[in-house]
């Protein structure tokens, strides 16, 4: 159908190009999704003329204020954009995209490729440069943009684009889009690792997420942590993660808890004895994670998520060396508090993230073997067989004693006995 649009596009005397993205993954021999949005760039017709054009196809909306884009509704996410000054050439047009990798145009009836800033270059050659010097400023989220596709595409940034980017203001950016180029940046990256230390050469850590930035400067014992500071481990843990990605049910929230997991060891951190240590960093984490979550996105149920895990990230392997010592209550309850199959994924990520391969899956076994004891998996919780309901219903009045009493017929139901036991039981006390 796009080819039909085209056509009456040219017929009414302007031309119709892909732009963006499609252009980019085209050249790179990425497969574009049928869902995925497709940028069309209309050169030669006013605004007027093309929603008449487009509204042959369906009813037709335009949104947006300096660059407005019409849309189809009920078709697949097509973009298509008229030039806001009248006369203004493909050149022109191009001039407005971020980088020379994404300002590549191609014609939708010919197949040719016009590429006002070498793009194609850079892209053979992987590096991500702005196209003008004033492209930052009239959308300095295109900083963090760079800073995802070096990580998605394992390139490079100019060096005078870099050297923008450090000089970009980024104290207007609106917080949900920074959070969702961030979500980009560790979600579609093999090695998210490449695009955070952009945003630390870049300035924009320190400019704007103290809280990363303070990892940088966070020393670790040498012993357990030969690969080097906090920072460098994160680098090293992200990386992991997005190895181990496929298998988690809740991306999202893991990839963040990654990044996010030693948030706290720059305010535990200190010199003693046994040298450095970093007692309740991951208590003192979960509470940073949420500050700095919580200044990005109001995503309750993913903010919650993520604070658990970085809250629990050391359980698995503290519980593994605890083994002899460990009551199936501390795991029922750790399953009350964390999906564990979501904190398997992050211990073994963290553990990794040392800088020297180690195996996870004693571990894991152990801890799966422990649970399959209790009729459990990972991801299960352990369904109580006494409930408040079930003491109001026994005749015993709600208050402050249900929450020890509720504790007390979960022992009971932990060492084997059924609910008629455990109520009989909690009417004796």
């Amino acid at each position: 159908m796009l080819a039909k649009i085209a056509a009456e596009i040219a017929a009414a005397g302007g031309r119709a190009y892909y732009v963006g993205g499609y252009v980019r993954d085209h050249l790179m021999g990425r497969p574009h999704g049928q869902e995925e949005d497709v940028d069309v760039e209309v050169i030669g017709l006013d605004p007027q003329t093309l929603q008449s054009i487009l509204s042959r196809y369906g009813d037709t909306r335009l949104v947006g204020k300096s660059f407005p884009v019409m849309l189809i509704k009920n078709r697949p996410r097509w973009d298509f954009t008229v030039p806001p000054k009248p006369g203004l050439s493909a050149a022109e047009a191009s001039s407005r995209r971020d980088f020379t990798i994404n300002a590549m145009m191609m014609d939708i009836l010919s197949g040719e490729i016009i590429d006002h800033f070498n793009g194609q270059a850079d892209l053979s050659h992987g590096i991500i440069r702005h196209t003008t010097p004033g492209v930052m400023a009239a959308d300095p989220l295109r900083a963090y943009r760079a800073c995802q596709f070096a990580a998605r595409f394992g390139f490079v940034i100019h060096p005078d684009t870099l050297a923008l980017i450090s000089r970009t203001d980024l104290s207007q950016v609106q917080p949900d889009r920074i959070f969702q180029e961030l979500l980009k940046l560790l979600l579609l990256s093999a090695r998210p690792s490449l695009g955070l230390a952009y945003m630390l050469d870049s300035g924009i850590l320190e400019k704007v997420h103290p809280l990363l930035f303070a990892l940088t400067t966070c020393p670790q014992d040498a012993a357990r942590h030969p690969e080097g500071s906090v920072w460098e481990h994160t680098l090293l843990v992200v990386d992991r993660a997005a190895g181990l990605k496929s298998s988690s049910t809740y991306a999202e929230a893991y990839m963040l808890a990654a990044l996010l997991h030693d948030l706290g060891k720059p305010q535990t951190t200190s010199a003693g004895p046994r040298g450095l240590t970093t007692y309740g960093h991951d208590q003192k984490g979960a509470l940073l994670a949420f500050d700095f979550l919580h200044g990005l996105t109001r995503h309750r149920r993913l903010i919650e998520a993520v604070t658990s895990l970085v809250r629990e990230h050391m359980q698995p392997v503290l519980l593994y060396k605890q083994r002899d010592h460990v009551g199936d209550k501390s795991l029922v309850k750790l399953l009350e508090r964390v999906d564990l199959r979501e904190l398997l994924l992050l211990a073994e990520a963290d553990l990794l993230g040392r800088g020297q391969e180690s195996d996870f899956r004693v571990i894991r076994q152990w801890l799966e073997a422990r649970l399959a004891r209790l009729g459990l998996k990972p991801g299960q919780r352990l369904a109580p067989l006494v409930m408040g309901r079930d003491l109001l219903a026994a005749g015993i009045a709600p208050g402050p004693a249900y929450s020890s009493l509720l504790e007390k017929a979960l022992d009971l139901q932990l060492a084997g006995k059924s609910k008629t036991e455990i109520l009989e039981a909690l009417l004796k006390t």
